[in-house]
């Protein structure tokens, strides 16, 4: 996107002992849409590389947009990710990573556990807590299936076979503005589930 902005990516190859290798088409194309569509707010399910990617994003943003956004519209914190997970040992790493690149302010990181429930007597996984944000984009990459505790009927979803399924959107549904984007990320049958179970 921007030379900068891979020089960026190049800063975040900490070992998070990660089983999954950072995707850097898809992290430059998610700093592209928080640009392109001047968002204000993440609510981010998840931490790991994107996290700081999209804080980058939001900091530049904020030096674009803070003094409109701060006189016409209504937010608490603009400019600010807002992401949980349910590992403390990522969230712990990530906080320090953005400390370093001084990203730290542009970010929220909170812990929650996670739990097998149901929607429309579907089984899926949901957040204990969420933060309490009004976001203009979700990006949902989390709760992982081995994290997610509790058993219905004998199933659980801490199997290697099994898919994660998370139903937080759902519940928050009627509470999103138009306008709203989510991004799912490697989580097809998530976003199946999702679609067939939105309403609006």
């Amino acid at each position: 996107y921007k030379k900068k902005n891979y020089k960026l990516l190049d800063t975040v190859n900490v070992n998070y002992n990660s089983p999954f290798h950072p995707e850097w088409y898809d992290l430059v194309k998610l700093h592209k849409t928080i640009l392109e569509n001047k968002i204000i707010n993440v609510l981010e399910f998840g931490v790991g590389y994107s996290t700081i990617v999209m804080a980058d994003a939001l900091r530049i943003n904020e030096k674009k947009y803070k003094k409109y956004v701060n006189k016409n519209f209504r937010k608490n914190d603009p400019f600010k990710v807002y992401s949980v997970d349910s590992d403390k040992k990522y969230i712990n790493l990530n906080f320090k990573k953005l400390k370093k690149l001084k990203l730290a302010n542009y970010v929220s990181l909170s812990f929650s556990e996670t739990y097998l429930g149901t929607f429309n007597n579907r089984i899926c996984s949901y957040y204990n807590k969420i933060p309490n944000v009004l976001p203009d984009l979700i990006y949902l990459d989390a709760p992982g299936q081995f994290d997610v505790s509790g058993s219905m009927n004998g199933i659980n979803f801490r199997s290697i076979e099994r898919m994660p399924i998370s139903g937080d959107l759902l519940l928050m549904e009627y509470m999103l503005l138009p306008g709203c984007k989510i991004i799912v990320d490697g989580r097809k049958t998530n976003a199946r589930f999702l679609i067939n179970n939105f309403q609006r």
